[in-house]
């Protein structure tokens, strides 16, 4: 009986978190309040309180459980093999932001809380969620990012801040200077130009890294 109590337990939750990703992708996440999710769940909302204590730690779960981009990450991370090589690091890296593009132009309950943190970033919780999600940046520049040297949490900071600006920008405007958000063509330019600019970096940093080398060796 405690197993079967423990199951049904387990899929309300499910599809609490599952309710409250549609109600933030057509409300927004200022107006997907609590009564709204058990509404659009069908659970009387006392149950919201008892198994997630209120609307932050609502949140918190809907991040840590994969409903937002973590457990993007941890499956990309999964998806690579372990000791891998340098030289193909920079290919993966590129893949990777260009997966982490898609994915995050496909959930719009994933925009609309970014907005929401943006917003309200002087707030306990919204740190709290903001140190989550950088957390899994970390981890896959640990395993993945090139020439440890070079600060990869910085470039990995850069692109993915310009990642998400597309994103966001994209669903209030047609285009960014010339580029098209609106088709497939203007993805694919911003595609090509995310595996330009890691083919270049890497470019850059084998010559920084020899050069660094050469002086060593005349030391």
């Amino acid at each position: 009986m405690k197993v079967v109590k423990r199951r049904n337990r387990q899929m309300t939750m499910e599809r609490i978190l599952r309710a409250m990703g549609d109600t933030m992708a057509e409300r927004g996440t200022e107006k997907a309040g609590i009564n709204a999710v058990a509404e659009r769940a069908g659970v009387n909302k006392v149950l919201i309180y008892r198994y997630f204590g209120g609307w932050n730690g609502l949140l918190e779960a809907y991040v840590q459980r994969g409903f937002f981009l973590s457990m993007f990450n941890e499956k990309f991370l999964e998806s690579v093999p372990e000791n891998l090589p340098v030289e193909s690091r920079s290919k993966v890296w590129s893949e990777y932001t260009i997966q982490f593009l898609r994915e995050f132009r496909t959930r719009k309950p994933s925009q609309e809380l970014i907005r929401w943190e943006m917003t309200h970033g002087e707030t306990e919780l919204a740190r709290r969620l903001a140190d989550f999600r950088d957390k899994s940046y970390k981890d896959l520049v640990e395993k993945l990012a090139p020439y440890d040297d070079y600060d990869p949490i910085a470039i990995t900071s850069l692109m993915i801040s310009a990642v998400t600006y597309l994103v966001l920008t994209s669903t209030q405007r047609e285009t960014i200077v010339d580029i098209d958000l609106r088709s497939d063509a203007g993805w694919e330019r911003i595609e090509k130009a995310i595996r330009r600019i890691y083919s270049g970096l890497n470019i850059a940093l084998e010559r920084e890294t020899a050069k660094n080398e050469r002086v060593k060796s005349e030391d």
